[in-house]
């Protein structure tokens, strides 16, 4: 999370209510007093910082400090289901070695909700391809196996899940998380879509240097 202020109290209500053993934020250099929120207000949640905004540093950095035998990497514009928790540990106890949840956005449009469900059934349903708006969690075995998220400034969580697929079965969850719609609103519906498969297909298949598609992310999103 970086300069989410006005996000982490709903947030951090909302994954204390799931249950949790643990609930740690690592925040990544906000200049808006993110941390100093969750420290005042959240004394039950373990806060810590990185220098700067890089998600592979600061899920890595929050497993690192975690006791627990499960790890859940979550967005700070992400909503749970309510019977989150318990069914990640069902699905790491019947042997699966990680896995996400199915998604849908919020608010959405059609355009939106046809998206999800495209998302769901093919890119994640049979290829099972994770990104960090599944809510991705893993076993703390498999985890350290892989030696946690690649050190990498972008597609961190899809490297991540393609290892993960190799060490064992991805669980899919059907309950869909809530993810924020904003950047697609903010970008422009029709134009994040396209700037995503665009990303993907480049990833997947053309394998193209992570620099380059980082560097075409940044161009379609500021509309160069």
């Amino acid at each position: 999370m970086v300069n989410e202020k006005n996000l982490i109290a709903d947030t951090l209500n909302h994954l204390l209510s799931l249950g949790a053993d643990e609930v740690i934020a690592v925040d990544g250099g906000s200049k808006d007093g993110t941390c100093e929120i969750i420290m005042r207000d959240f004394p039950s949640v373990r806060c810590f910082e990185t220098a700067y905004a890089d998600r592979a540093l600061q899920m890595n950095l929050g497993a690192f400090e975690a006791k627990s035998d499960i790890f859940l990497f979550v967005h700070a514009d992400m909503r749970l289901p309510q019977n989150a928790v318990e069914s990640i540990k069902d699905k790491i106890h019947i042997g699966f070695v990680g896995g996400g949840f199915k998604k849908r956005y919020s608010p959405a449009n059609w355009i939106m909700n046809l998206y999800a469900f495209l998302q769901n059934a093919f890119y994640f349903g049979m290829m099972k391809c994770l990104v960090g708006s599944n809510a991705i969690f893993a076993a703390r075995s498999a985890f350290d196996a892989e030696h946690g998220f690649p050190d990498v400034a972008f597609l961190e969580d899809l490297m991540f899940s393609e290892c993960l697929s190799r060490r064992g079965q991805i669980a899919i969850i059907d309950q869909p998380v809530a993810v924020s719609s904003r950047r697609y609103f903010e970008t422009g519906v029709i134009r994040q879509i396209v700037k995503n498969i665009r990303i993907m297909i480049g990833y997947k298949f053309f394998h193209e240097d992570l620099e380059s598609l980082r560097e075409r992310y940044k161009v379609i999103s500021h509309g160069v």
